[in-house]
């Protein structure tokens, strides 16, 4: 089951990009075949938003929560003048149709947001959604 592709500069024509391959995730063995419930927020960033990708391709998986950060893909760094740093990413992250993750992020099946009322009461409203989903 495909679940992503990325872009890579080439080093022969600097400013061209292009696309890889899809990566796959192997459907053959042993495999969950319950249902997969994933709880994302703003601040799920990076590998989880990879992760995230890689079990929405699965069958009967739901994801809850907010949108993901779009902050995915390698980071390489940068030395600037002062000894300050900072980063970029490397390469582009594309779900296999090629919609965009970076900036993007990872846009959940079910919208979900906690609750001020929530938070007074001390209920935790996105493990609350998990349980409904997975007890229908």
């Amino acid at each position: 089951m495909p679940f992503v592709k990325f872009t890579i500069g080439n080093v022969d024509n600097p400013g061209e990009f292009n696309f890889t391959s899809d990566i796959n995730i192997p459907s053959q063995g042993n495999t969950y075949k319950g249902k997969l419930i994933v709880l994302v927020n703003e601040l799920t960033q990076s590998q989880a938003e990879y992760t995230a990708m890689a079990f929405r391709a699965g069958d009967n998986t739901t994801i809850i929560g907010s949108t993901t950060a779009g902050a995915d893909g390698n980071v390489s760094s940068i030395f600037l003048p002062g000894g300050l740093r900072t980063m970029i990413s490397g390469i582009g992250v594309y779900y296999p149709s090629g919609e965009e993750t970076q900036r993007v992020g990872i846009v959940p099946d079910i919208e979900l947001k906690t609750t001020i009322q929530g938070t007074r009461e001390g209920r935790d409203e996105f493990l609350d959604k998990a349980i409904e989903i997975a007890n229908q």
